[in-house]
């Protein structure tokens, strides 16, 4: 299925925007990845895309929703606030949807989180979101914007820890073992 904004011009169709990329090792370990071109119209694309991929894995409505407008909400932010190339990570683990937009601005950890989600505009994502942080880009220059967003509750089989804890962030797949 494919979405196209019309234009005075010609057509825009989502796969010109936000296209996908083999399963890789990035931020948030193995995980779907797309490239988003640096492009305002390239939020609304994520967010379809993301809302599309979460149907076909049957996450409920609500959390693809929310999933859906964080992606654009993040992608929004890259596009006006970072440097390309961008790209879009999504992942899944054991009750847990994780969302990541990295690019190529720099590693540095702001002196207060708060303030950088207030000055890149990500206030409604960190208000939809169980967590938001920042995270380096492994193995090369760049930063990524990390959020999680809790599926209904599954109860952990015998023996197995929650996906997040007190300690931090959850990591959902280790890549490069």
């Amino acid at each position: 299925m494919t979405t196209a904004q019309s234009t005075s011009q010609y057509t825009v169709r989502d796969e010109d925007l936000v296209w996908a990329l083999p399963p890789m090792c990035g931020v948030l370990g193995a995980a779907y990845t797309w490239y988003v071109r640096p492009d305002p119209r390239s939020a609304a694309a994520a967010a379809r895309v993301v809302e599309r991929l979460l149907g076909l894995w049957q996450v409920e409505d609500a959390v693809a929703a929310t999933a859906s407008i964080a992606a654009a909400e993040l992608v929004s932010s890259a596009v006006e606030h970072s440097a390309p190339p961008l790209a879009l990570e999504l992942a899944r683990g054991r009750g847990l949807i994780a969302l990541a937009v990295r690019s190529a601005s720099p590693a540095a950890p702001p002196a207060d989180l708060s303030a950088y989600v207030a000055e890149n505009g990500l206030t409604l994502a960190d208000a939809l979101v169980e967590d938001l942080f920042l995270a380096p880009v492994p193995d090369g220059d760049g930063t990524a914007v990390v959020v999680h967003i809790r599926e209904t509750a599954l109860a952990p089989a015998p023996g197995a820890a929650e996906p997040a804890t007190a300690d931090g962030p959850a990591t959902l797949q280790a890549c490069g073992v």
